[in-house]
């Protein structure tokens, strides 16, 4: 069980490296909104290359943490039920759907994204009109990836709830969390997972 859970953390150490490089861009981001709105206030600037940047930036935020939030528990859930499943059911629920949802999902964004991007960077594709960011295959790339990086942080709970199943003693929650779980169902079984 050891195995499993240090194999779940190298798994999820891309996740929460793209998380951390994510925020260095949203700092980035937070700059050229800065630039964007003080040039085009006080300047009578304005530049459809920044416009591009800032919507490239704000997106690749977006869909690059994918893997990470989930990995935290950290992605908007919507449990109506939760509260009358005991743990094991709702840890088992998971994995199952962990395997038959989100695994095919991000096979699919995966293959149509690599063919979005890959569309892109044959055709040399580049903003409507000639204003804006060349190269528009650099964002398109950010699709493919982040179906990697939420399918490696799928693998990564995936393991850590056979590890929680199999040996409750050693593992009570299978996601990543720093901070004590917050119980958001009210019942004897409101503990865990949220």
């Amino acid at each position: 069980m050891d195995t499993l859970l240090r194999i779940a953390k190298v798994v999820a150490l891309p996740c929460h490296l793209f998380a951390r490089l994510a925020g260095l861009m949203l700092l980035l981001l937070t700059a050229v909104i800065m630039y964007d709105v003080i040039g085009r206030r006080f300047f009578n600037t304005g530049s459809f290359v920044v416009s591009d940047l800032k919507w490239h930036l704000h997106g690749a935020i977006a869909i690059l943490c994918f893997g990470y939030a989930y990995v935290r528990d950290a992605h908007v859930r919507i449990d109506i039920f939760v509260h009358r499943m005991t743990h094991r059911f709702r840890l088992h629920l998971e994995f199952w759907a962990i395997i038959l949802f989100v695994f095919p999902f991000c096979v699919l964004l995966f293959w149509f994204g690599y063919d979005f991007a890959e569309r892109a960077f044959v055709r040399n594709e580049g903003p409507v009109g000639g204003m804006g960011l060349p190269n528009r295959w650099i964002i398109k790339a950010a699709i493919p990836l982040s179906a990697v990086l939420t399918a490696l942080g799928a693998l990564s709970v995936a393991l850590r709830i056979r590890v929680a199943l199999a040996r409750p003693d050693l593992l009570d929650d299978p996601f990543d969390r720093d901070d004590p779980p917050v119980p958001v169902a009210v019942g004897p079984d409101a503990g865990g997972m949220r």
